[in-house]
């Protein structure tokens, strides 16, 4: 089962996985774009349209899930949202949402999946995280606190499960081309050693989980920037980041 599967990393993520033969569940809101996603792939393909943040349609998303028809090893935990601007312009509603898709949804569904993975000794599961999780994000403060949930959750799994058999990796991008950079009106013409492929993030990402690796940081300035903040005092941190999505929140 892959969630947010209609574009961007997710979308990636189930090509790749398509690639390698692969029978999946794509879960999103968009129903064209998924029902245009399965009809270009060569697997069986079933689509489940829901919004995570919406608890009636998370639940339906979460029968999926648990079913015992053709059951769930791998689940890609990837929907997500994101916001850069200043708390003062934001509204309490959109932090409501950012939480329940960001946290609650992913965090429900690990919580589900694991105990049926490790009864039979195989499974994984990927999140999608990002570098943002790393050090408190000002002007995008939400993101960036639900984002430390993802990684310390999926860290934390994986150690409680080392040795049964199920892999869980957090994948922690930096900037990426995706919508989710245009929607938040960040300029994405910058070169690749900025701003990575999507299809490359997913690349790191299924081959982490096939190691088993408990974080994938893919490339090297992006791991550079996720050493930083434990090296320098936190203060440092605040303002060089409060300093760098200041710009994006005032474009």
């Amino acid at each position: 089962m892959v969630t947010g599967a209609s574009s961007g990393i997710g979308e990636s993520i189930a090509r790749q996985l398509a690639d390698h033969g692969t029978d999946l569940v794509v879960v999103a809101r968009r129903r064209d774009r998924l029902e245009a996603l399965a009809e270009q792939l060569t697997v069986d393909v079933e689509v489940v349209i829901a919004d995570l943040a919406d608890d009636d349609q998370c639940r339906r998303a979460e029968a999926r899930l648990m079913s015992d028809d053709a059951p769930i090893d791998l689940l890609v935990a990837n929907a997500g949202i994101s916001w850069i601007g200043s708390i003062l312009d934001s509204e309490v509603d959109n932090t409501d949402t950012m939480i329940r898709l960001n946290v609650l949804s992913l965090a429900r569904m690990v919580h589900l999946v694991v105990p049926r993975m490790v009864a039979v000794g195989r499974g994984g599961i990927l999140v999608t995280s990002s570098t943002a999780s790393f050090q408190p994000t000002p002007f995008s403060a939400n993101y960036g606190a639900t984002k430390a949930f993802v990684t310390s959750l999926a860290e934390a799994v994986h150690a409680e499960v080392d040795g049964t058999g199920v892999h869980v990796t957090a994948l922690c991008p930096g900037p990426t081309h995706t919508e989710i950079e245009e929607a938040n009106g960040i300029d994405t013409s910058a070169p690749d050693f900025l701003y990575a492929r999507a299809d490359d993030v997913a690349r790191a990402g299924l081959e982490g989980l096939g190691q088993n690796k408990a974080l994938v940081i893919p490339g090297l300035g992006n791991k550079v920037g996720a050493t930083l903040p434990r090296l320098v005092p936190r203060a440092v941190t605040r303002r060089l980041v409060k300093e760098l999505y200041g710009r994006f929140a005032t474009q």
